[in-house]
């Protein structure tokens, strides 16, 4: 098992590049490709653009490929077999399907392209190195303020993640086996493997307050999928009864905890993993060794710490668009 290297021992300002080559006669300028599941989901576009904001300060052209959703392993696999044939300097992946994009991914490491994974990355051997958050901790921080919430009694159902993803996985696990260590009186009465889909996340908690009478709280993967709940049990009526954890930040998160609807998000420094992610790129592309796995630690957030806790290294600025 690779060991999580904590930013705080492994700090990646020893991994910035100072670039000596400037775009002219004779000088060719680096290509990082950056190719992740979604343009359009909050997590990606903050990862983004930390990596767009470091990119401008290394001089590093960044080639930003969305497959259009995690369902689009082809679309992905496609785009990563585009930038193989652009002979870039590295590829930073986050994942649609971890398993399925193995093969192009040791089809790039092959040809010389060090290949970085993020939040979701390829389950290939051959990486050069891992960004991500401690998701198995994300899952911890959950089953806490939720059994808190809960005074550590009653049935929870889970919206769990979509499968295949490495991040779900490990957020559903520390969730269940913290539950199963501090709260034994918390039961899972069910749990689903949605894809990050708010609608779907609506149907199927409608669906389970019909079958689960005494449910008291709902596991999300995704603020996406809080939101689906929370709409479901406002127009259930039960949404002083049933308590709502999540992960992630974004603007509905914001909006979740400002209006008391979720009891915590745990919350990846997604900005950050964007930054790291590039320089780690960046010092590959130029032979440099690097860290396996950058491990970034995560935050909890409850509805008293919205208003004031500073998310710089979480979230995107507003005006930003990829």
């Amino acid at each position: 098992m690779k060991t999580l290297i904590q930013p705080w021992r492994a700090p990646l300002a020893m991994l910035a590049v100072t670039l000596s080559c400037v775009t002219g006669a004779g000088a060719e300028e680096l290509t990082i490709g950056y190719a992740v599941p979604s343009l359009s989901q909050s997590f990606w576009i903050s990862s983004a653009y930390g990596a767009q904001d470091e990119a401008s300060k290394e001089g590093v052209k960044l080639i930003k490929l969305s497959a259009g959703g995690d369902g689009n392993v082809a679309q992905q696999i496609s785009q990563l077999q585009s930038l193989i044939q652009r002979r870039v300097g590295a590829i930073v992946v986050g994942a649609t399907n971890g398993d399925a994009v193995r093969a192009v991914v040791d089809q790039a490491v092959r040809q010389g392209i060090a290949v970085i994974g993020i939040s979701s990355p390829p389950n290939s051997q051959h990486l050069t190195s891992i960004v991500t958050a401690d998701h198995y901790d994300m899952g911890r921080m959950q089953a806490e303020c939720l059994g808190e919430a809960l005074q550590g009694q009653g049935d929870v159902a889970m919206l769990a993640g979509p499968s295949g993803q490495a991040w779900s996985d490990l957020r559903a696990q520390g969730f269940r086996e913290t539950l199963k260590d501090k709260f034994p009186g918390i039961n899972v009465v069910a749990q689903s493997r949605l894809a990050d889909n708010r609608n779907a996340s609506l149907n199927t908690t409608e669906d389970w307050l019909q079958r689960f009478a005494n449910l008291k709280g709902i596991y999300s993967a995704t603020e996406d999928m809080a939101a689906g709940a929370v709409a479901a049990l406002r127009a259930s009526g039960r949404l002083e009864q049933v308590k709502v954890s999540t992960s992630n930040f974004s603007p509905t998160t914001r909006e979740l905890l400002a209006n008391n609807e979720v009891v915590c998000s745990s919350v990846q420094q997604v900005v950050e993993q964007g930054r790291s992610a590039l320089r780690l790129a960046v010092a590959a592309a130029h032979k440099q060794s690097v860290e396996e796995v950058v491990s970034l630690p995560a935050l909890k957030i409850s509805p008293q710490d919205v208003a004031t806790i500073n998310l710089d290294q979480v979230m995107a600025p507003a005006s930003y668009t990829p």
